[in-house]
């Protein structure tokens, strides 16, 4: 039978639009919402002091 194909469609940055395989949800101040967004945007929002971390958002799911 095989395994189920674990891809999911691609999601677009909640920035810049771009739609990419990995998106990491991340937020530059404390009080702001959690973000989806692209390598690209991850970096600039490294920049901020507030910057947290939530996690990777994968388009491949590891089987």
């Amino acid at each position: 039978m095989g395994k189920k194909s674990r891809l999911r469609p691609p999601k677009p940055c909640d920035n810049c639009g771009v739609e990419a395989d990995t998106q990491f949800r991340v937020r530059a101040r404390e009080d702001d919402s959690w973000r989806i967004v692209c390598k690209q945007c991850q970096e600039r929002a490294k920049a901020d002091s507030g910057y947290s971390y939530g996690g990777t958002w994968k388009r491949k799911k590891r089987s």
